[in-house]
């Protein structure tokens, strides 16, 4: 598994708002903490998740600590494809994963307006999702246009990023869709709305006698497009309706970013609006029609494991996908032993997990810590679970305490895991290390500087004696010590470990990776507190 990378709030010109933004992790975490709306405003995730055995993360600017590890995802590994890059860059209409305009989910430091694309690709035998011409990009980007036109979506470029299979899915691998095994539920959880182009050029045909209003009454049964019709038949399409109507979704946390219709949708539906916007909507230049979310009965009836497939060897990715979502709903329902009993404790509990890192990522702080309570239980109770499994719940538990402010809970939670790890691996295991990492933040929030420098250097020790010194999570380690050391006053030392963190990254990275822009950013922070306008100035230009 892959490190999170925390993100960071731009700075403004006033030093009273930097100040603001180096607020200490206790302040972070509790201040909104389920406050959904608030969060997506005024504070950025410090701790992303990561697999144990992940390696170590660094807040994007000294505005807190790092968070080290835990079997938290959240978006890490997930790649989306920025608006503004699709209208400009992409020279063939919907890009392909090869022409690398996709970018890490966790790699902005603003929230953004994120778009599935769920779609019926036009020539799966090529293969490729659009046709000659290229008329779903169009019907895309049209789409896209009227409702930020309308006021529906941000008007900005930059703040709309999407998700489409073709551009953000490794269509070089041997099984791409494999990619998507232990991501979808992850990848709609993070997305705001599901928007379906559906080519049609013998829209006529079939809507000539039909006004709008009557369409509206049944969408999925009375608009006559083949290509609709398809898509209803198509596994992976049955799927992703399915997972857009189940997975949880936090109205607040997009109101800020919505309007109009979409606005409407959300407060009266509460759920994560799917739209179909198709030729007959282009050329008659009306708005995109809402589809009413599938509920749980829906499942027995349009079952996407029964669903066509282009290649029957996903039958078995599908199957798989749906057992997660009855196992979602039989959650939702307060069934989780009754989801053990049905389906095992292992995919239970990795469900609650995944579900656990959605609530995350839509700042539902006290919804993730129920998830992952379940989990632990799931796993406690299991006699075939491994101590490993239930040492990395207890990780996430503790990261789940933080985000709560509830340092003295998650201080015992670390150790707790600690103790567990220190019996299952060695004392210099490097998962070990991530719980001493996780310790030291809890530590630092606390203002137990002492203790948590203590920590980071025994983080480091085992971090260099395993991955030789020039590793990026010794990087990261550096810039954790020297947060530390900058919350001391001790501005000199925190530069030499900022310093030390830099160049490693420069090495590893390259000089143009975000990460090296955020410790150029906290080396500015530094500078700017030690009087040096222009050394600060300097390195803010860096960052940016």
């Amino acid at each position: 598994a892959e490190a999170g990378k925390a993100q960071e709030k731009d700075k403004g010109a006033a030093v009273a708002e930097k100040e603001r933004q180096k607020a200490t992790a206790e302040e972070l975490v509790t201040t909104e903490a389920d406050k959904a709306g608030s969060l997506a405003k005024e504070q950025k995730a410090q701790e992303g998740g990561s697999g144990v055995g992940a390696p170590a993360e660094e807040a994007g600017t000294n505005a807190g600590q790092a968070a080290v590890a835990g079997p938290e995802k959240g978006v890490q590994g997930i790649n989306v494809l920025p608006l503004a890059s699709l209208k400009k860059l992409s020279k063939n209409g919907i890009p392909r994963s090869s022409e690398k305009l996709t970018v890490p989910a966790d790699s902005f430091d603003q929230r953004l307006f994120r778009i599935f694309v769920s779609h019926r690709w036009l020539q799966p035998e090529k293969p490729h999702p659009d046709a000659e011409g290229n008329p779903k990009y169009k019907l895309l980007l049209k789409c896209i246009e009227d409702m930020q036109e309308r006021g529906w979506i941000p008007s900005d470029d930059d703040k709309i990023v999407l998700w489409i299979d073709y551009a953000c899915i490794n269509q070089d691998a041997k099984d791409p869709a494999a990619e998507l095994n232990d991501n979808m539920l992850r990848i709609v959880g993070m997305c705001d709305m599901v928007l379906t182009p559906v080519v049609d050029e013998e829209w006529e045909s079939w809507a000539a006698h039909l006004e709008r209003d009557q369409i509206e009454k049944d969408v999925a049964g009375t608009y006559g497009a083949k290509q609709w019709q398809d898509y209803w038949k198509r596994a992976w399409c049955l799927l992703e309706m399915f997972f857009a109507a189940h997975v949880p979704f936090t109205p607040q946390l997009v109101l800020p970013l919505i309007g109009g219709e979409v606005l409407n949708f959300v407060t009266e539906k509460k759920a994560r609006p799917h739209v179909l916007y198709g030729t007959r909507e282009s050329e008659k230049n009306e708005i995109a029609f809402f589809l009413v979310p599938l509920r749980d009965e829906k499942l027995e009836e349009k079952d996407p494991g029964n669903g066509e497939l282009f290649s029957e060897n996903d039958r078995q990715k599908i199957k798989y996908h749906v057992k997660e979502l009855r196992i979602s709903t039989m959650v939702r329902q307060s069934k989780t032993d009754e989801a053990v009993a049905a389906f095992g404790a292992f995919d239970v509990a990795n469900v609650l997990d995944k579900l656990a890192e959605v609530h995350k990522e839509q700042c539902q702080f006290q919804q993730q810590l129920k998830r992952v309570q379940e989990a632990l239980e799931v796993r406690r109770k299991d006699p075939k679970s491994s101590d490993n499994a239930v040492a990395g719940t207890l990780m996430t538990m503790g990261l789940v305490y933080e985000r709560l402010g509830r340092f003295d809970i998650a201080l015992q939670t670390h150790e707790e895991a600690l103790e567990m790890q220190k019996k299952i691996h060695s004392h210099d295991h490097v998962d070990v290390a991530r719980t001493y990492g996780n310790m030291a933040n809890v530590h630092e929030a606390l203002g137990d500087f002492d203790k948590a420098l203590e920590l980071n250097q025994k983080v480091l020790d085992i971090f260099t004696a395993t991955f030789g010194h020039d590793h990026v999570d010794v990087a990261k380690t550096y810039n954790n010590m020297g947060l530390v050391y900058e919350k001391l006053g001790e501005y000199k030392k925190a530069l030499e470990y900022y310093q030390k963190s830099l160049e490693i990254k420069i090495k590893a990275l390259g000089h143009d990776h975000v990460d090296v822009a955020k410790t150029y950013n906290n080396m500015g922070l530094v500078y700017e507190k030690l009087g040096e306008y222009k050394k600060a100035l300097e390195y803010y230009q860096k960052s940016l």
